[in-house]
Order: structure tokens, then sequence, then C-alpha cells
């Protein structure tokens, strides 16, 4: 009966020991989640941003070269009327 009682406790340690460790694991692996939605939102937010200030560049660019070439275009009409 003592060899019996013996195992049985050991086994109820050995239980509680790797339903700790398994609790543990969990709330490990819920912060890292947590952490890694933070950087997703953090870098999604700055592709965001990067995405509208090269969409804006790319916007100014047409408006300067479509400017020019107005003033290209009057220029040319102008010298030709002369």
């Amino acid at each position: 009966m003592d060899i019996l009682s013996f195992i049985l406790g050991m086994s109820v340690v050995v239980v509680i020991a790797v339903a700790v460790v398994a609790v543990m694991a969990f709330v490990k692996v819920r912060k890292h989640n947590k952490e890694i939605e933070l950087v997703h939102t953090i870098m999604s937010t700055e592709f965001e941003r990067t995405n509208r200030e090269r969409e804006h560049d790319i916007t100014e660019v047409y408006r300067a070269i479509d400017s020019r070439l107005d003033k290209l275009e009057s220029k040319l009409i102008t010298s030709r009327k002369a």
C-alpha cells in the first residue's frame, strides 16, 4: 500500500507540474500574439502612410509635368503666331 500511495502522490505532483507548465506556456503564447498583432498594426499603418505619400508625390510630379507642358505649348503657339 505504501508504494501505491507513493506512486499516486508522485503522479498527482507530475500532473500538477504539467498543468502549471501548460498554463505558463499558454500565457506566454497569448502575450506574444498580442505583441505580434501590435507590430502588425504598426507596420500596416506605416505601409498605408508610405503608400499615401508615394501617391501624393506621383500626383505632384504629374502636375509639375503638366504645368510645364502647358507653358511650353503656350510658348510654341505664341511663337507660331508671331
